[in-house]
C-alpha cells in the first residue's frame, strides 16, 4: 500500500513540475494568465514579493525560510518536493530496479500531460 503511495506522491510531484515550468516558459498561453490575484501568480510581477519587508531581517526570512509564501512558482516547487520527500519515506520496494523506472514513468508521463495539455489553453 504504502509503495501506491509513493507513486501517486510522484504524479503529483509531476503536476506541479510542470505548473512551475508553465509558469516560468508559457505564462501567457497558460491557464493560469486569466486567473485573479496576478500579483502573486505571474512570475514576471510576483518575483518583487520577496523582497517587500522593509527590514533586512524581513527580506532575509522572505527570501529564504519563507520564499514559498510569497508567490504561486515558490508555492508549487515547495509542493513539489514534498510530494518527493513524502514518496521517499513511504516507500516500500515492489518491483526492485523497476520501481525506479515507474516512479520515473509516473512523474514524466504527468508532467508531459500537464504542461503540453491540461496547464495551457488551445
Amino acid at each position: 500500500m504504502e509503495s501506491v503511495v509513493s507513486i501517486i506522491l510522484m504524479i503529483f510531484a509531476g503536476m506541479f513540475n510542470a505548473a512551475m515550468d508553465v509558469l516560468k516558459v508559457r505564462f501567457n498561453k497558460s491557464i493560469f494568465k486569466d486567473w485573479k490575484g496576478q500579483q502573486w501568480i505571474n512570475p514576471s510581477l510576483s518575483w518583487t514579493n520577496k523582497w517587500k519587508p522593509v527590514t533586512k531581517f524581513g527580506d532575509l526570512i522572505m527570501s529564504t525560510v519563507l520564499v514559498w509564501v510569497t508567490d504561486m512558482w515558490h508555492f508549487i516547487k515547495m509542493l513539489m518536493l514534498a510530494c518527493i520527500s513524502l514518496a521517499i519515506v513511504f516507500y516500500q520496494p515492489l518491483f526492485g530496479i523497476w520501481d525506479a523506472f515507474i516512479m520515473y514513468f509516473a512523474f514524466t508521463a504527468t508532467f508531459e500531460l500537464f504542461f503540453s495539455k491540461i496547464f495551457v489553453k488551445s
